[in-house]
């Protein structure tokens, strides 16, 4: 469901100085840096623990009962604990670490409601006891050790957290709420059990916003507006910082809880991991709507810092599967402009492929391309790689992708495990890159995937501006998309090409006439005062220019546009150009009359001309919900030249 901040009546009445303008404040105060996250530079591995490594036989059952009523234990059944741990994970860190991950982003590891109905909490999603972790996974100890070794690798261990339910407690017989005896006390914290502390009104209510106050498929949904709730939730998580000293969040179901409830909760923990020592916390939340105005009404309306980027899992799934719409892609990128604020900005994304809900990239692509072509899949398949680590973001890669796992589907047709199976179908799967693993372990077999993600992570490594320089679209057209990367003097040309035929392309970028090494993918290049690019089919290349970008000359600023638009929030797109083409960051500050300038946001990049979109502009959004309905505020954009000096642009005005 889109989240609706439309402000109804606005009237944008825009005036623009005629005279000019004293600038007393000419100072560094109106130039900003672009704002780029927690996550902007993490490389994340997704791992489902139960079915990543066993690596302690005695806790598969977790505990003395071993019937399948009490312990869910079925290896041979995709719907119930298969043995994976804590442990497990400690001996594949080493792994992990040499594909060149930053962190592992790790299922809920909290006590489970062991079996509900005809499937067991396997996954971690139905919570009991969040104060410690489920003995299928291990002992306290045993993830202490593991986020300890981890650390030792330079490895943040990153926890799947869930504040709005809990597994399943609260029944309803005859409208009557009903907890059995024996259930009546069974969560910690204690005030988890206060059935107070629920909605209680089932999947579908009939009163109240069925989206954050019913239950998510019957689990137990907190009325997370209640200040016990939200104290309890912020003291238990902050505990897990001091007890565990992990090092990041990913938010499940975050759409499903109201909004103040983050507006508190994010900052407290925040404050808890600085005070912890942890200067830089991942938190991304799960939102899962591939709108871009909706995914942004999140992140740049102030709930979350990031959340996981689903319509670039959208796009970019849809080119590597049949190399169309590089348009499409580009039209994402503009989108980008929505995320921008002072604080905020796409480059803090979780960008993915697939995962344990939708399913995975392999699954996708191997429906795409006809039985029998595997070098076709396997070329798709490092198309999708290339795109998801080249690409502007925090990557995330779920476990298995990078040994060909496709599956047949999403939910539990997606969540293999990696260690030897006992499914059947699984040892008989088609794998990208592979034959079907049989009865052996993956971490036995070598997968051309996996040498390809360890390669692209090493040139990243190597060449920062490939995870934290500046993205510009340079062309797209049918099915090859390509941008540029720029960080300190560094240009890098990251193309792609999806279509099932060679593609040629030319282009400007800022380093006219240089040569191009390419480090990674197959393509050739020439310059003059354009790129020629030529690239072969269902192909990547990244290149770097061999000589550093010039100074820019003096660049001009055009008086800012302010434009109402039909955006869900009632945003404004505050836009300018900034002459010549050379890289520049403008940072757009506004104020009421009379008070302080504040920024609302650096853009770094001109947007690219679509059908939707017009191109060269550098745009941040201005979001009346922040002001007084009637005020008039001045808006300003600044940019420092290659001389290090400010320059300003006329001020305009907008009655929101």
């Amino acid at each position: 469901m889109k989240k609706s901040r439309t402000l109804t009546g606005i009237f944008v009445a825009i005036a623009l100085l005629t005279t000019s303008t004293s600038y007393a404040q000419v100072n560094s105060e109106f130039v900003k840096p672009v704002v780029r996250g927690p996550q902007s530079d993490e490389s994340v591995y997704f791992i489902m623990t139960d079915r990543f490594e066993n690596g302690d036989t005695s806790n598969d059952y977790g505990g003395i009962d071993k019937s399948k009523s009490v312990s869910g234990y079925v290896p041979d059944d995709i719907g119930w604990w298969h043995g994976g741990d804590f442990k497990g994970i400690t001996k594949r860190l080493d792994y992990i670490k040499s594909m060149g991950f930053t962190s592992i982003w790790i299922t809920p590891p909290v006590v489970q409601k062991s079996v509900q109905g005809s499937s067991a909490a396997y996954h971690g999603y139905w919570g009991l006891d969040f104060t410690t972790v489920d003995p299928h996974l291990g002992k306290e100890s045993d993830f202490k050790e593991l986020v300890t070794q981890a650390h030792k690798l330079n490895l943040k261990v990153i926890i799947d957290i869930v504040t709005n339910h809990t597994a399943d407690v609260i029944y309803y017989e005859n409208s009557k709420l009903v907890v059995s005896a024996a259930d009546s006390n069974i969560k910690k914290p204690d005030w988890l059990n206060l059935i107070s502390n629920y909605h209680n009104l089932g999947d579908n209510p009939s009163v109240g916003n069925s989206v954050t106050d019913g239950d998510f498929f019957g689990l137990d949904d907190l009325k997370t507006e209640n200040p016990a709730v939200v104290n309890g939730w912020i003291e238990l998580w902050s505990s897990w910082i001091t007890k565990f000293d992990i090092d990041g969040l990913r938010i499940d179901t975050f759409k499903h809880v109201n909004p103040e409830f983050w507006k508190v909760f994010i900052p407290k923990i925040q404050a808890a991991a600085s005070t912890a020592g942890k200067k830089d916390f991942p938190i991304f939340g799960e939102v899962a709507d591939s709108d871009a105005p909706t995914l942004s009404s999140y992140v740049a309306g102030g709930e979350v810092p990031s959340v996981l980027d689903f319509a670039f899992q959208k796009e970019v799934k849809n080119f590597a599967q049949f190399g169309v719409s590089a348009e499409s892609l580009a039209e994402l990128f503009n989108g980008d402009d929505l995320y921008t604020t002072s604080k905020t900005s796409a480059y803090g994304l979780a960008t993915f492929l697939g995962n344990h809900d939708m399913g995975r990239i392999g699954y996708f692509l191997s429906n795409a391309v006809a039985v029998g072509e595997n070098e076709t899949l396997l070329q798709r398949g490092k198309l999708a790689n290339a795109a998801l680590f080249l690409l502007r973001g925090g990557p995330v890669l779920y476990y298995g992708d990078e040994k060909g796992m496709t599956g047949i589907g999403g939910d539990k047709k997606a969540r293999q495990d990696m260690f030897a199976t006992q499914v059947t179908d699984w040892q008989n799967e088609t794998r990208i890159g592979s034959d079907p693993v049989k009865g052996a372990s993956s971490f036995d077999l070598k997968n051309p995937l996996e040498d390809q993600i360890t390669q692209l992570q090493r040139i990243i490594t190597a060449n920062p501006a490939l995870r934290n320089g500046t993205q510009e679209v340079r062309f797209a057209k049918k099915g090859l998309f390509v941008v540029s990367r720029y960080l300190n003097g560094d240009e890098y040309i990251v193309a792609l090409n999806g279509a099932d035929t060679a593609a040629n392309s030319q282009f400007k970028v800022g380093s006219n006439n240089a040569q191009w090494e390419v480090l990674s993918g197959n393509c050739t290049i020439s310059s003059g005062t354009q790129i020629s690019l030529a690239i072969s089919e269902r192909n990547y290349c990244v290149a770097k220019a061999k000589s550093p970008l010039a100074s820019a000359n003096a660049i001009k600023i055009s008086t800012p546009k302010i434009t109402s638009t039909t955006l869900p929030s009632g945003w404004m797109e505050v836009s300018a150009q900034v002459s010549g083409s050379n890289y520049t960051e403008l940072t757009f500050s506004v104020r009421v009359k009379g008070s302080n300038w504040k920024s609302i946001g650096t853009a770094d990049r001109r947007t690219f001309a679509t059908d939707a979109t017009k191109g060269g502009l550098y745009r941040v959004y201005l979001h009346p919900e922040d002001f007084k309905k009637g005020s008039t505020v001045e808006v300003i954009a600044a940019a420092v030249d290659a001389k290090k000096k400010v320059q300003l642009s006329k001020i305009v005005k907008v009655k929101i």
